[in-house]
């Protein structure tokens, strides 16, 4: 051979990979023969591969400036410079013979084997089944359900595209799934790619590692052939441009073009094709045309030959100077071809142009240096800078320009001045003295920049350019800059009108709203309320109260974004009468319509009358509404109700205002609590309210009426007393469904929680008008089962009846309101975030006063201090509660026995010798009254109930919430002693007073200077001699048969010094001796004085029947 070789230039011209492979066949002895031939520098080799038939090589070894060329061809699926080709050049270093004349030319001929004709039969035939196997295989596995996409861009350097793999999940509809990088192209090449790689990509790989063999780290299509791999790799269908999730590129025609020179606006010429809009050209041989918004691509058929071609038609831009002299140079050089001549331009010089300066705010795609990536890692960064220009009275060059003059084209004469590059330097230092903004170089060294990239500027983090664009874009505008964006640029704020306006449509039934929020951004209306959910949506909620904050910094921004990627940047303060209100309705994603608006119940008209207040944007509709919620916020317009003809009270004008309200909430369809103070008369206003109803013809159903079991019988004394023209009906005791088919015709109906469960039925399918809840604390729990099934109750209205709407924490506020007004609060998530939390753990303020204008239009709250030029000195209040079970049949017990024996006593003695036996029988029943544990019996210690222990530890609680001092009085020491156990439990601190207490001063003191709010007192040792202005509430736990002690005990408060009203409560058990006795006072008040033998009145007063009355049974 003249040519020579060593394992050096071997392992110089391939790839280490290849190399190891080559080396791998040569130490396994698969090299069979290697001959020469001396005429052409070839080396011919058989090499055993996979198949049966070796494969066969053709090894050309030429001389070129003084570099050796290796090439070599393999009939082997690679096809060329494979790791057979290697072997066979190792093999041939490793046994070179004796000396050089024993070396012999050798010819194909030479090599084949003496059966020369069944040789090549065997061959020809092995490639043909080799090329039915691959047509019958199917190109993938059935299991299979990824493939490989080839991802096309420009070459960084050089020409060509660089070729990214990336593996996709198949679609059923044919498309692919989100790309991953998929890094194994070599494997892919050597048929080691796995089942994602079909035959198709391992001979696909194989042609594009050699179309550019010597950067095996950057897969790239190059070289003579690389139209035809651009052609197959498309063909294929899974060839995207620059981007894995764009289009599938797709073959078009061959165009027919001609070479020509285009002038760009500076007056440059470049060589190159005629292109339509959205096209480019690729640079490869020969050159292809692509329309990157069709992504369809094609060849350029120039008439010039391929080689050529590729490099005319990617000409650089000529400077006008040189163009004269690179055409002069082009027709030397080309005399075979005909290329056009240049466009001809005149030329007119500016003279002492100003220059103004230009930040041009773009977004550039880079990648990391060498040094700072991964060997394989080809991945696009985008990175947002800033590029200083100035402008020359229409010329326009960038500052990285070296040149003194510049020019600018307009039709055919090309205009040229000279640049101020001092002036320029004086603006481009008010970028570095106003701004942050660095050069890039300095800011991201591991950045691979070309020499205009590293002159532009950036910022050290993302965030920073919000702060850039809000604060130092306005500024460098007064400093006589020109800021301009381009379309990609991450950052473009817009600019926002002076007004907000809202669009308000009503649904047809008037129960629901839709809200629009409008704003002007750049000359367009831009509905704001999807953006400020997108925005809120990012914060947390303390950045959320924060933004609703008065006192918040008043040039702070809210910075949102818009659909189209547009900043919008938003003054807080003039935004936060807007926040304060949308903060609480909507939460984020789930709470708009697919339009982007808000839609709402009819109960929340009142956040219209303070979007009114706040922003006062523009209204367009939803007039009806606005007035709605002025009157909900300030309750201007609520027009007064006459008192309905049958009332048998006259309304205080508190009260009169509740019944005007409760008719205010029923016009609007709208439920509430009634929240008064107790002793204020909740019951009259309600009992008014239905009579109005009555009367109205409205009420064609009757009204339900869900309260404690121990207010059963006072809403019927009420009812019976105050609005007697109404029909009560109560549904309590075992033979209360025999009344449920006439419930239709009364107008009230009473029942209790603990029925609920019980005739959960007949309540719920049952139509009401009224729905009213007494004592409504009692469906605090929301998970309750009484809870659950008022809900189900259907009513046209629903009213709560308490003094306490939250007793230990929000949540019971909630699910009262979540009653009365689904949605009004929002859900309990909502409702937790938005202000249970906010409140109870972190003492927000401004939640707390949100959520009390929220509630205030549905919930009337007076306090008696707050009517109290209307009260009376005195109110005498009865409470009244039934005995059941186990007490009730005991009080039979003893009221049977006692009757018996009275009977017998004054029959034997007369009744004047008879007062002993009358006054135990009175005491024991009593006893039994307040509670069977005061009988000194055995079978009244068993018994555990106590109806009017349970009224009292009912009433406390509420008492002691409104803030009220009370006294409790008991002729029974022993009875206090039962009560103290109960207080302990319900954590209400207390004093005593009995007459065993030897310091009377320390517990009248801590009662009167409020250190607690309870003073329990036994009614002989505290019903004189005490002083205690400071109580406002009385309570007669055992009525005193003497009216007289009673006022006594009572004026303990209601005495000189009492500043408040005072209310008298006494405790009685329905249909017992206790009601029974106090119904006398009215009728008979000598009666209870003569029993008792008071002021000189003995038994002479009662004639023996009516004293043996009071001993009748339990209706």
């Amino acid at each position: 051979m003249h040519i020579r070789y060593t394992l050096a230039d071997i392992k110089k011209t391939f790839p280490t990979i290849f190399y190891d492979r080559g080396l791998s066949i040569y130490e396994q002895h698969k090299v069979q023969h290697v001959g020469y031939d001396d005429n052409n520098n070839l080396l011919l080799g058989e090499v055993q591969g996979s198949r049966a038939l070796p494969y066969h090589q053709r090894i050309s070894l030429q001389m070129r400036n003084g570099k050796l060329i290796i090439d070599g061809a393999c009939d082997c699926p690679i096809g060329r410079n494979c790791k057979h080709v290697i072997a066979a050049l190792i093999h041939t270093l490793h046994t070179p013979p004796a000396n050089e004349q024993d070396l012999q030319p050798i010819t194909l001929k030479s090599i084949i084997p003496a059966q020369k004709s069944t040789y090549t039969a065997q061959n020809w035939l092995a490639q043909i089944d080799e090329a039915l196997a691959e047509v019958d295989a199917p190109e993938y596995p059935p299991h299979e359900a990824y493939r490989l996409i080839y991802v096309l861009a420009p070459a960084m350097y050089g020409s060509g595209l660089t070729v990214r793999l990336m593996r996709s999940r198949l679609k059923k509809d044919g498309g692919f799934g989100k790309a991953m990088r998929y890094t194994q192209f070599f494997e892919v090449a050597l048929g080691r790619g796995g089942s994602v790689a079909s035959e198709l990509d391992r001979k696909l790989c194989a042609r594009i590692f050699q179309s550019n063999p010597l950067s095996p780290s950057d897969p790239k299509i190059t070289g003579a052939h690389s139209g035809e791999l651009l052609h197959d790799i498309i063909s294929s269908s899974r060839a995207c441009w620059q981007d894995s999730e764009s289009p599938t590129l797709s073959l078009g025609e061959t165009r027919e073009c001609e070479l020509n020179w285009i002038a760009d606006e500076e007056g440059n010429q470049q060589l190159s094709v005629p292109l339509d809009a959205n096209e480019i050209v690729l640079p490869i041989t020969p050159p292809w045309w692509l329309n990157t918004h069709t992504m369809q691509c094609g060849k350029l058929a120039t008439g010039i030959p391929d080689h050529l071609a590729s490099i005319l038609v990617n000409s650089p831009a000529i400077p006008s100077e040189a163009l004269t002299e690179v055409t002069h140079t082009l027709k030397q050089r080309l005399p075979n071809i005909t290329l056009p001549e240049p466009q001809s331009l005149t030329t007119a010089h500016l003279d002492q142009v100003p220059p103004n300066p230009i930040l041009i705010l773009q977004e550039i795609a880079v990648n990391l240096n060498d040094h700072w990536k991964r060997r394989d890692d080809t991945s696009v960064h985008l990175l947002a800078c800033a590029q200083i220009a100035f402008e020359y009275h229409g010329i326009r060059v960038n500052d990285y320009s070296t040149n003194a003059s510049i020019s600018r084209r307009k039709d055919n004469t090309r205009y040229t001045t000279v640049r101020d590059l001092q002036q320029e330097r004086e603006f481009s230092k008010l970028i570095m003295t106003h701004t942050d903004l660095t050069q890039v170089d300095l800011l991201f060294p591991a950045l691979a920049l070309t020499k205009e990239q590293a002159t532009t500027l950036s910022l050290a983090q993302p965030s920073d350019w919000l702060d850039f664009m809000i604060e130092d874009v306005p500024r460098l505008r007064e400093l006589g800059w020109s800021v301009e964006m381009t379309d990609e640029f991450p950052y473009s704020v817009a600019e926002v009108g002076d007004e907000f306006s809202a669009d308000i449509e009503e649904s047809s039934g008037n129960d629901w709203f839709s809200l629009d929020l409008g704003i002007d951004v750049d000359g367009e209306r831009i509905s704001l309320l999807p953006i400020l959910a997108q925005t809120f949506q990012q914060y947390s909620p303390d950045q959320i109260r924060e933004l609703t904050n008065p006192n918040c910094d008043p040039k702070r921004k809210l910075v949102c974004m818009l659909p189209d990627k547009r900043m919008l940047a938003l003054p807080l303060q003039r935004l936060q009468g807007i926040l304060s209100v949308l903060v609480e309705l909507f939460d984020g994603k789930h709470s708009l319509t697919v339009d982007g608006k808000l839609e709402l119940s009819a109960l929340h008209a009142t956040r219209l009358a303070e979007l009114e207040a706040n922003a006062r944007p523009r209204w367009l509709g939803g007039e009806r509404l606005l007035a709605l919620g002025q009157k909900l916020k300030d309750f201007t317009g609520i027009v007064p109700v006459p008192i309905p003809a049958g009332l048998n009270a006259t309304l205080r004008g508190y009260q009169q205002e509740g019944l005007n309200w409760l008719q205010f909430l029923r016009e609007y369809n709208l439920g509430g609590i009634l929240a008064d103070d107790m002793g204020l008369g909740k019951t009259l206003q309600t009992l008014a309210h239905v009579l109005v109803e009555k009367q109205a013809g409205r009420a064609d159903r009757p009204s339900l009426v869900i309260a404690p079991t121990s207010l059963m019988f006072n809403w019927q004394a009420e009812a019976a007393k105050f609005t007697p023209d109404l029909k009560v009906l109560l549904l309590h005791g075992q033979e209360r469904k025999q009344h449920f088919e006439s419930v239709a015709q009364y107008d009230i109906v009473l029942t209790t929680y603990p029925l609920l469960a019980r005739d959960k039925e007949f309540l719920t399918a049952q139509p009401f008008h009224l729905l009213i809840l007494d004592e409504a604390h009692a469906i605090k729990n929301p998970k309750a089962l009484s809870t659950q099934i008022v809900h189900q109750i259907q009513a046209r209205h629903r009213l709560a009846l308490t003094g306490t709407p939250m007793e230990n924490h929000l949540g019971e506020l909630w699910s009262l309101f979540h009653f009365l007004l689904p949605g009004l609060l929002g859900s309990a998530d909502t409702f937790k975030r938005q202000f249970r939390n906010p409140i109870e753990k972190h003492e927000d303020k401004q939640r707390s006063v949100a959520l009390a204008q929220r509630v205030k239009p549905f919930m009337l709250r007076r306090t008696k201090q707050q009517v109290v030029t209307e009260l009376p000195p005195k109110t005498d209040i009865i409470r009244s509660c039934e005995l059941i079970g186990a007490q009730r049949d005991l009080y039979e017990s003893v009221r049977a026995v006692m009757q018996d024996k009275i009977r017998r006593e004054i029959d034997s003695k007369g009744f004047k010798k008879s007062q002993i036996v009358i006054l135990d029988a009175l005491l024991k029943l009593r006893q039994v009254c307040c509670d069977p544990r005061l009988l000194k019996l055995p079978t009244a210690h068993r018994v555990q109930q106590s109806a009017k222990l349970e009224m009292l530890t009912s009433l406390l609680p509420d008492m002691i919430e409104e803030g009220r001092r009370v006294l409790l009085f008991s002729q029974f020491t022993s009875m206090l002693d039962l009560i103290e156990p109960e207080l302990n439990s319900l954590k209400i601190p207390f004093v005593r007073l009995t007459g065993d207490t030897q310091d009377r001063a320390t517990p009248v003191q801590q009662f009167q200077n409020g250190d607690v709010p309870l003073f329990l007192i036994s009614l002989k040792a505290g019903g004189v001699g005490l002083n205690l202005t400071t109580a406002d509430t009385v309570i007669h736990y055992d009525p005193w048969w003497n009216p007289a002690v009673e006022d006594q005990a009572t004026g303990r408060a209601h005495r000189i010094g009492q500043l408040n009203p005072v209310f008298a409560y006494k405790l009685t058990t329905i249909g017992t001796v206790e009601e029974k006795i106090i119904k006398m006072q009215d009728r008979k008040r000598a009666l209870a004085q003569g029993i008792l033998g008071d002021e000189g009145v003995g038994v002479s007063a009662f004639s023996p029947d009516e004293l043996i009355s009071l001993f009748e049974p339990l209706n």
